[in-house]
């Protein structure tokens, strides 16, 4: 009787490892699909949701892993300069690096659209109204692409 409790211990304890063990490679797993920018240095200022933000190292992260679409930029620092919501958009390959792609109009550049590194899709932000009305009259954009690692 003991023999068969013993047994029963060792593979109720090989269970309980093999699920642990699964939680944890599924937990690296999402975290290596953080949707985090790394690092991009960004040469000129730009304007985010109407606030102009001075060139320099800027990252974008996930607000919360669950929410896809809240998106938060920090400076190189770490500190938050903008939560921004985002409309998620498909693309049919994976990105290989993290990209930020910048519009301009005239000789002001607005952040457009972000890819994180390993993403199979994009966050494109809406242009806020006083940023519309900065770029009038009407004008076609020069796009810009940064990346980084």
């Amino acid at each position: 009787m003991q023999y068969i409790n013993l047994k029963l211990a060792k593979c109720l304890g090989t269970t309980i490892f093999l699920m642990i063990f699964g939680v944890c490679v599924l937990l690296t797993n999402v975290k290596a699909q953080s949707g985090t920018v790394s690092e991009i240095q960004i040469p000129f200022d730009f304007v985010v949701k109407g606030r102009t933000f001075s060139a320099g190292k800027y990252r974008v992260e996930r607000l919360d892993q669950t929410i896809l679409d809240t998106l938060i930029l920090k400076n190189a620092a770490g500190k938050t300069q903008s939560i921004m919501q985002t409309q998620r958009f498909n693309s049919e390959h994976q990105s290989n690096e993290s990209k930020l792609t910048f519009h301009r109009y005239g000789e002001v550049y607005f952040l457009y659209s972000i890819r994180a590194s390993g993403d199979s899709y994009g966050s494109r932000l809406s242009m806020h109204k006083p940023d519309r009305q900065r770029r009038r009259p009407p004008m076609i954009a020069e796009i810009v692409t940064l990346t980084g690692n």
